[in-house]
């Protein structure tokens, strides 16, 4: 009897179990955490040149847009263009060494004609084991007993180059801010204070934090989009440095605001980038002859199939 009910309460024990896990999974399929939680719509410039007139003048500045997921208020800070943009986009290959499948596999075929097999083949044969000869990984092409260095005979690698991943890429902007009123040192101020505000995370409860906003990138220039500046993808702002008045002592009389700002700021893109990322048709797959960048990223595919599931 006590066997059977120690069954009893395994069994709700793992049914119990299985019931939490469920719920979680289903918390965790349907929650999105809002990323910001504005009351109103916030805009800042600098210079303050850049307050309506952009599209008149053509000045070339950048547009830094933080909004978020599920957020229904944006902020937009809109910052000179500075000199210098520089995008870095990357691809990382490794070499590999088939010479010990290929090699192996060809001298093996080639035994049974005496007339393919080299004298340079069979002292290289003689001087390794079969395991050496066929383990993948393995060094073959690193003879160095006597016997081989006496021969002068190495064992050919075959090494190709594998491509193994694209890096994430990141961008660094430098600005100096100099105030020349009032109103440009509040402005300043805000733009500094908001950047360093949507760098970190919040708590969404005692252990949870809620990732920090993404941050939408864009070049304007003669009144429109800029389509000869990158397309930066959505990113996080992953460092902000602030230089209060790197080349002066002085501050601003009746407000103690310092007379020049400078920040850096480094942003990293929120995934690895496809071709597909960058230049695609209209229906989401990867266009070869296109030289627009295209916004956002693209689609998943649905395993299987050429249909696309939506907006990832």
């Amino acid at each position: 009897m006590a066997k059977e009910k120690d069954k009893d309460y395994i069994q709700e024990a793992n049914t119990l179990a299985d019931r939490a896990v469920s719920d979680a999974k289903d918390i965790l399929n349907n929650y999105v955490q809002s990323r910001t939680e504005l009351t109103q719509n916030q805009f800042f410039y600098y210079p303050m040149e850049l307050n309506g007139t952009a599209s008149e003048t053509g000045l070339p500045f950048m547009r830094f847009g933080f909004g978020g997921t599920n957020g229904t208020n944006k902020v937009a800070i809109f910052l000179y263009q500075p000199p210098g943009v520089t995008v870095n986009d990357a691809a990382q290959y490794t070499a590999m060494n088939v010479g010990t499948i290929r090699g192996g596999l060809n001298l093996l075929r080639n035994i049974s004609d005496e007339k393919k097999v080299t004298r340079g083949d069979q002292v290289a044969l003689g001087l390794m084991s079969k395991e050496k000869l066929l383990s993948p990984g393995s060094s073959v092409d690193k003879i160095t007993s006597g016997a081989a260095l006496r021969a002068g005979v190495a064992s050919n690698p075959y090494t190709r180059t594998a491509f193994e991943g694209i890096d994430v890429r990141g961008y660094t902007f430098a600005f100096r801010l100099v105030a020349e009123s009032a109103k440009e040192q509040n402005q300043i101020r805000a733009i500094e204070r908001t950047f360093r505000k949507f760098l970190y995370p919040k708590r969404a409860g005692a252990i949870a934090l809620v990732y920090p906003p993404l941050c939408d990138i864009t070049f304007y220039a003669e009144g429109g989009r800029n389509e000869y500046m990158p397309n930066i993808k959505p990113s996080y702002l992953t460092s902000l440095e602030a230089v209060y008045n790197e080349t002066s002592t002085a501050f601003h009389k009746g407000t103690g605001a310092p007379l020049e700002l400078n920040l850096t700021m480094s942003f990293q893109e929120e995934r690895v980038l496809t071709r597909d990322d960058l230049y695609r048709a209209k229906d989401g797959t990867a266009n070869d002859n296109e030289i627009f960048e295209a916004d956002g990223f693209a689609p998943p595919y649905k395993k299987g199939s050429d249909v696309i599931l939506g907006d990832s």
